[in-house]
């Protein structure tokens, strides 16, 4: 276990009760828009607020999956999930992604259909114009609150729901602008055009969260630049340890994995040359206190043998250039 999460054994508990709290606002909030949404658009028959209320319902259903995986994300490793279990955040984020998607093109060929069929008729369309806004307000809060406690807590299902929320914005918005726009110039049509647009949104968002989540499971790095460059400030303070290199990282839920290989001095002793890595184990967790394990190689100076791919001090700055 990290030894920053050894020092301060509050760390864990205090993430899981922000991302808890998070969720269950994120729960209640669009449980009473996604109400009213829906029985507006049965009220009115504009296809583009029960759009918006299919997306909202879809919010319930993120920050359900987002607190389930706050739950499961902070037990400790054991004997059959060695690494720990914060990858559950990444499954999770999987499972949103699916689920928005899915919403979104139901939307869009409930949408597509209505247009069509030139149903066009919107009864009492001020309702529509007064939820649309007081939606906005609300999404507005609730991006705000969630990307604040996700990046707090480096929880990415957390951030990943509050981009949603940022997204839901447009959204509603768009709902706004053509109600308003159905009122003004007495365009029927464009309730129908909205909600295809509307379907759009949710439909890209799924698309970004389903690619960002495949990229941790196949252990991208591109997103990982200050990780590396804690690295090489952490090998850089000790005169004995030269030329870091094979150094790869990887993302698990909120923390992360590293293993690099170090040269020494080839008449160094065992002894030395351990309590050396662990003393650049120890920087590098000062550094970035949700790194939570590291494998150091030792090498004697000058070593040459052909190994696998990972990043070196040149192709670091070169990819990961600040």
């Amino acid at each position: 276990m990290n030894d920053n999460l050894k020092e301060n054994p509050k760390l864990n508990t205090n993430r899981e009760k922000i991302a808890v709290r998070a969720s269950w606002v994120g729960i209640v909030v669009n449980g009473l828009l996604a109400f009213f949404k829906l029985l507006i658009s049965f009220i009115t028959g504009s296809m583009a607020i029960l759009a918006d209320a299919i997306d909202t319902s879809t919010d319930i259903i993120t920050s359900i999956l987002t607190l389930v995986a706050a739950k499961i994300s902070n037990r400790p490793a054991d004997e059959s999930h060695p690494f720990g279990h914060e990858r559950a955040e990444t499954i999770v984020t999987k499972v949103l992604s699916l689920v928005i998607i899915y919403a979104g093109f139901q939307v869009l060929i409930g949408a597509v259909q209505s247009l069509f069929n030139r149903n066009f008729l919107i009864e009492r369309p001020y309702l529509v114009l007064w939820i649309s806004l007081i939606s906005i307000v609300a999404k507005y809060g609730l991006y705000k609150y969630k990307y604040s406690a996700g990046n707090k807590t480096k929880n990415s299902s957390l951030v990943a729901d509050a981009l949603n929320m940022r997204n839901d914005i447009l959204t509603s918005l768009s709902v706004l602008i053509g109600i308003i726009f159905y009122l003004s110039f007495d365009l029927l049509w464009i309730d129908s055009v909205v909600a295809i647009i509307v379907s759009i949104f949710i439909f890209k968002v799924g698309v970004e969260m389903f690619i960002e989540t495949s990229d941790e499971f196949m252990g991208s790095s591109k997103e990982l630049g200050e990780i590396y460059y804690n690295i090489l400030d952490a090998v850089e303070k000790f005169d004995k340890a030269y030329n870091p290199h094979k150094i790869r990282v990887r993302k698990a839920g909120y923390v992360y994995f590293v293993e690099l290989h170090i040269e020494v001095d080839e008449h160094m002793a065992v002894k030395e040359a351990n309590d050396l890595a662990s003393e650049i184990e120890k920087e590098l967790k000062e550094k970035n206190p949700y790194i939570k394990d590291v494998i150091i190689h030792v090498e004697p100076l000058g070593n040459k043998e052909k190994e696998e791919f990972g990043f070196d001090k040149n192709s670091i700055k070169r990819i990961f250039y600040k």
